[in-house]
């Protein structure tokens, strides 16, 4: 989706907690049948779900220290050579045969870790680039630290809300 980020804390939190509540519906609302539910793709909602997961965790591995390829669950060399699509089909792979239940549970425990790092960032430190503010960014990325985690939250919940939501209503 990639719609510009928010420049301040509060603009940031806002639209964060604005698009998880709208996930968090969402995925409450599902029987477990519509979580395995597939798209022509063959992604279900149980897929859709972890992927969110993984990519917010490897938002939240840098303010630990760590390279977000481990988040990932790929090797470096992947990382920086593979494009979304193939990290994306090595993620759906690796993670398919966890229940919907687990993942909304991990998807909870990443989203509350991200968010008590984000919640004292300085309005500053969100300007910052992400290659200065993190040890183990590329060194390449000149995106500030908002765009980094809007990217990877609201922005992403959003489209992949939009995506689930129109396998639903195909499967109906």
């Amino acid at each position: 989706m990639s719609s510009p980020s928010p420049s301040t804390l509060a603009q940031l939190t806002a639209a964060i907690d604005l698009a998880w509540a709208d996930l968090e519906t969402f995925l409450g609302s599902l029987s477990e049948n519509d979580t395995y539910m597939q798209d022509s793709n063959g992604w279900s909602v149980k897929d859709h779900t972890t992927h969110i997961s993984v990519w917010e965790d490897s938002v939240a591995i840098l303010f630990r220290g760590k390279p977000r390829h481990e988040a990932l669950g790929i090797d470096e060399a992947f990382y920086r050579e593979a494009s979304f699509d193939q990290i994306n089909k090595v993620i759906n792979e690796c993670y398919s045969q966890r229940p919907h239940r687990e993942a909304v549970d991990k998807l909870n425990q990443v989203h509350k870790a991200l968010m008590a790092e984000v919640r004292v960032l300085s309005d500053s430190q969100l300007k910052a680039a992400v290659r200065d503010f993190f040890s183990h960014a590329p060194r390449t990325d000149d995106r500030t630290v908002s765009a980094l985690i809007y990217e990877n939250t609201a922005d992403h919940f959003t489209e992949h809300l939009l995506w689930m939501r129109a396998l639903l209503r195909r499967a109906d």
